[in-house]
């Protein structure tokens, strides 16, 4: 059976980008989710797609092939952003640890009982643990 898989925008980067140092693992990391269910926020997708990217033809062009699949779902930001800028903000005026608005949207998805996630894909495990060890999502970097 088909496992849901969301991933950090840090894997897209090391996936296309030969000189990034996870650019082996990403892309080994890509031949095994091939066939599974990939849950892709919009946040990731802005992120992903800054204009460094964009200047890279191939990038896009691997890239749309990747994100028009049948097994790929976009997620929809709208319920989580309003909540998410207040998290940003509230956790850098208490000290407490820093997050990006990306990063606050993918814990939130993360974090809803909605969406059946089995893995998430990072190479920035410690932004992500503990919302991924309360629902039991595995780690895979």
């Amino acid at each position: 059976m088909a496992k849901n898989i969301i991933a950090d925008t840090g894997f897209w980067f090391a996936l296309y980008e030969p000189r990034d140092s996870f650019y082996i693992s990403a892309n080994l990391i890509a031949g095994l989710i091939v066939n599974q269910n990939i849950f892709l926020p919009w946040p990731c997708l802005y992120e992903t797609i800054n204009t460094r990217f964009a200047k890279h033809k191939e990038y896009m062009q691997a890239f749309e092939i990747f994100v028009s699949k049948a097994n790929v779902s976009l997620i929809n930001d709208e319920e989580y952003k309003e909540r998410a800028l207040k998290l940003v903000f509230e956790y850098s005026k208490n000290g407490k640890r820093p997050f990006s608005l990306v990063d606050i949207i993918l814990r939130e998805i993360l974090s809803d009982d909605s969406y059946k996630i089995d893995y998430l894909l990072t190479f920035n495990t410690g932004d992500f643990i503990d919302i991924c060890y309360k629902r039991k999502i595995e780690i895979y970097s």
